[in-house]
């Protein structure tokens, strides 16, 4: 079986088709090299490959776990140059000595410094090392390399020139998009987006290069996204500051004459996109995780407790009589909302155009189980609590729990599922 093989595909961006019926077939041990002008469809390619881009038609065939280096990074900079190289293992199914990876990419100094320290000649050498991980491990792999020399210095060109030529003779192998002619040295095919191809001989000889275990390969999103939650403390803040800043306003507007919008703070606490989503969004970490199997949708605990007693703490605020167990009750609705408008800037964030405008106003929708939780209290005042609310609560819950599991039908369909 080979490492890859594609088959008819065809991939459209926008009105434009990038690319129409390609075919491609990588074997153990090939170092193909995608040449073409800029635009022809070098990087449409590896990311319709990996799973990145929706597809027109065809079928990729890949085998996992692979490697891929993105233009763009492709991890979050507040992360821990360590962190990274340690996820990025992870998901290759490797295991062993990584800080010998990183001394061997001259950043094991960095180790402990958050990516965004980085110059951007030390974050491309970090890139290249994550796409290149599943091929220091025992098993054949492949890697997708997009640009992998852009930014490098020569000593750093060079590691990259050996050490792809000594794992293509360990079996691995290797689709690299380029403009540098120095690639070439690696290469056993030279492949023009027209589909042309021309076999070569490598002429960059294989070296010492570091080796590590096989293991079974795991994604861990929610993890990476925890880690970053406490560390920029990003759920607080997006949802902490709305939650404090709107009950302090309606304060100064209303006072205890709240009325129908007790519940409006509630609603600005659920209504952000998930912190996960928001650590994706930074250089294409989203994408990479994507890329590797990992689904973006991560639900933090610290979130959910915000939303589930935000509305027993306006009440306490707003001096509304309450139950407590009511008052409780009245936030699972909005963990729905929660969970729903997670799904809708996930959806938003795999379209072909990531982040159109259009997409975000389906959370208009979820003004919708706002009013019926509302009505669900409308007999609460400052001398009565609210009675019989059950069946508005179970009605307002269900409505954003539809739509968080219906989205997910709408996602895109990509070469690799």
């Amino acid at each position: 079986m080979a490492l890859l093989q594609v088959e008819a595909l065809t991939v459209r961006r926008g009105t434009r088709t990038v690319i129409e019926n390609f075919n491609m077939k990588i074997d153990f041990g090939n170092c193909i090299i995608l040449t073409g002008d800029n635009g022809s469809g070098k990087s449409t390619l590896i990311e319709a490959i990996a799973g990145i881009l929706p597809i027109q038609s065809g079928k990729v065939t890949l085998v996992r776990p692979f490697g891929l280096t993105l233009q763009s990074g492709g991890f979050n900079g507040d992360e821990l140059v360590s962190e990274r190289v340690n996820h990025a293992a992870k998901a290759s199914g490797v295991t062993g000595n990584t800080s010998g990876l990183l001394k061997h990419w001259n950043l094991n100094h960095r180790s402990q410094d958050r990516i965004g320290h980085l110059s951007g000649g030390m974050s491309r050498r970090l890139a290249v090392l994550q796409g290149l991980m599943p091929s220091y491990g025992e098993e054949p792999r492949i890697c997708l390399l997009d640009e992998p020399s852009e930014g490098l210095d020569e000593e750093s060109v060079n590691t990259l020139l050996r050490d792809i030529s000594t794992l293509r003779a360990r079996g691995h192998a290797f689709l690299i998009a380029t403009h540098d002619s120095r690639l070439r040295e690696c290469a056993t095919t030279l492949l023009e987006m027209n589909g042309s191809s021309t076999d070569v001989e490598p002429t960059q000889e294989a070296r010492d290069s570091p080796q590590l275990s096989t293991t079974d390969a795991g994604t861990s999103v929610s993890r990476w996204s925890s880690i970053l939650d406490r560390r920029t403390m990003w759920p607080l803040l997006s949802r902490g500051l709305p939650l404090i800043a709107s009950m302090l306003v309606l304060f100064a507007l209303l006072g205890n004459e709240i009325g129908a919008l007790v519940l409006v703070p509630t609603f600005l606490t659920a209504i952000p996109a998930l912190s996960s989503l928001h650590h994706a969004k930074e250089a294409r970490a989203g994408d990479w995780w994507l890329a590797m199997g990992g689904r973006l949708f991560t639900i933090d605990p610290l979130s959910i407790l915000l939303i589930l007693f935000s509305p027993l703490l306006t009440a306490s605020i707003f001096g509304i009589e309450h139950e407590v167990v009511v008052w409780v009750a009245i936030g699972v609705p909005f963990i729905g909302i929660y969970l729903a408008s997670g799904a809708i800037h996930e959806l938003a964030m795999k379209m072909p155009r990531a982040e159109s405008q259009f997409i975000p106003l389906l959370s208009l929708i979820l003004i919708w189980p706002l009013l019926i939780a509302n009505d669900a209290i409308s007999n609460c005042s400052t001398d009565g609590i609210c009675s019989e609310p059950w069946s508005s609560i179970l009605i307002a819950t269900c409505i954003p729990l539809i739509i968080w599991f219906a989205l997910p039908i709408l996602h895109p369909r990509t070469g690799s599922n």
